[in-house]
């Protein structure tokens, strides 16, 4: 079986859904119909108010209550995510909590494993004290921390939809200590690019995970440059570190590259437009895996063009120079925000042609197309710097 810690291999250059979760609407003229929302299973947080509801869990009822969780304290920032072959010993944690900035600091269990037969990367979390760096629409509701205590698991809003597993169905998660068969609690996005599962640090242990091998840094107020040298300097070579802010400072100008010429972006754009047709493939990256996915898509594309670029669509959005869609130029990266678990995730991106026509790969069922760009929940548009 497939079962990995992440360390050598980031999770974030892994495969992973990148996928609008209600991005194919025509509303306005600008895309095909939005998909039409189902029925909430029970405890699915429905927000009265008009505020953001949180994610939809299963049957509440099922709940033993015989695991303690915590009450949500604090909405923490998640400003890098770290990871490491083996467990962090524990004075490198602390001297990483100690650095300039730096709030706070979690422990999880990182590795990659079988879900449902697909590999998939997974966080094993402690429910108390992770909840406080989800984001909040998951972080507030008691309910889903609850069912990860007990040993279901969360999956990505993405890795749900997009493979099939629905809210109270089972799944088996297959890592390096055996198998097991859990009900799929709810559809609620961690807040880690690449992440597409939480369970909790006993079944992590139970399965096989590397116990304690990384850790999210909150620190809101740091020079998010100084703290990767930083970290890296306390974790070491071997740590992965992965950026997780939304809006760094911008690297010094001779360390950001430059925009692509005219003649690399033509030929990404036709390498992009050869896949027209090919469906649309949860973590899929090349024709091995029968398709792709948004992000997939895009890395293809430009790989082909000689460009690297990462692998999901959150480190694509650090792929170069933020313009305003009113200049945007053919080849540029067009973002959308759409999962409704993390309303401030980067979910999906596209490929912009000109004309206010795009490229993409756009969910399950869907083959790689071109059309109208839509507005509807524009995070913003990226020129690929090389």
């Amino acid at each position: 079986m497939a079962f990995t810690a992440f360390g050598a291999a980031p999770v974030w250059a892994a495969p992973a859904p990148d996928t609008p979760s209600a991005a194919d609407e025509r509303a306005a003229g600008a895309g095909a119909p939005q998909d039409a929302p189902g029925p909430r299973p029970s405890g699915s947080g429905a927000d009265p108010s008009g505020g953001t509801a949180s994610p939809p869990v299963a049957d509440t009822a099922d709940l033993r209550a015989d695991a303690e969780v915590a009450d949500f304290e604090q909405a923490r920032s998640r400003e890098y995510f770290a990871v490491l072959p083996e467990s962090i010993p524990e004075r490198r944690a602390e001297q990483a909590a100690e650095l300039d900035g730096v709030d706070a600091v979690e422990t999880v269990d990182a590795a990659r494993m079988q879900v449902g037969g697909e590999s998939t990367a997974v966080l094993g979390v402690d429910p108390s004290s992770f909840r406080n760096y989800a984001p909040e629409p998951s972080a507030e509701s008691d309910d889903i921390w609850q069912g990860v205590a007990e040993g279901r698991i969360a999956l990505s809003d993405d890795a749900g939809k997009q493979r099939g597993l629905d809210v109270g169905s089972e799944v088996e998660l297959a890592g390096a200590s055996g198998e097991v068969t859990r009900e799929v609690w709810t559809h609620a996005t961690s807040g880690v690019a690449g992440i597409d599962a939480l369970i909790s640090r006993d079944l992590a242990e139970r399965l096989g995970f590397p116990r304690g091998n990384a850790l999210i840094v909150s620190a809101p107020d740091a020079d998010l440059w100084e703290l990767e040298e930083g970290l890296t300097e306390v974790l070491g070579d071997e740590a992965s570190l992965q950026p997780l802010a939304e809006d760094p400072e911008p690297r010094p100008a001779d360390d950001s590259g430059r925009a692509l010429g005219a003649d690399v972006v033509e030929n990404a754009i036709a390498a992009a437009e050869s896949r027209i047709g090919v469906p649309y493939v949860w973590g899929g990256e090349s024709m091995a895996e029968g398709g792709y996915d948004c992000s997939g898509l895009v890395q293809w594309a430009f790989g082909q063009a000689g460009v690297s670029v990462p692998r999901v669509t959150h480190d694509q959005w650090f792929a170069g120079e933020r313009v305003d869609y009113a200049d945007a130029r053919r080849g540029d990266l067009v973002f959308w925000r759409n999962d409704p678990s993390a309303p401030d995730y980067i979910s999906h991106v596209a490929i912009y042609l000109g004309d206010g026509r795009m490229l993409e790969s756009p969910r399950t069922g869907l083959s790689v197309r071109t059309t109208d760009v839509r507005t509807r929940n524009m995070a913003g548009v990226v020129r690929v710097h090389g």
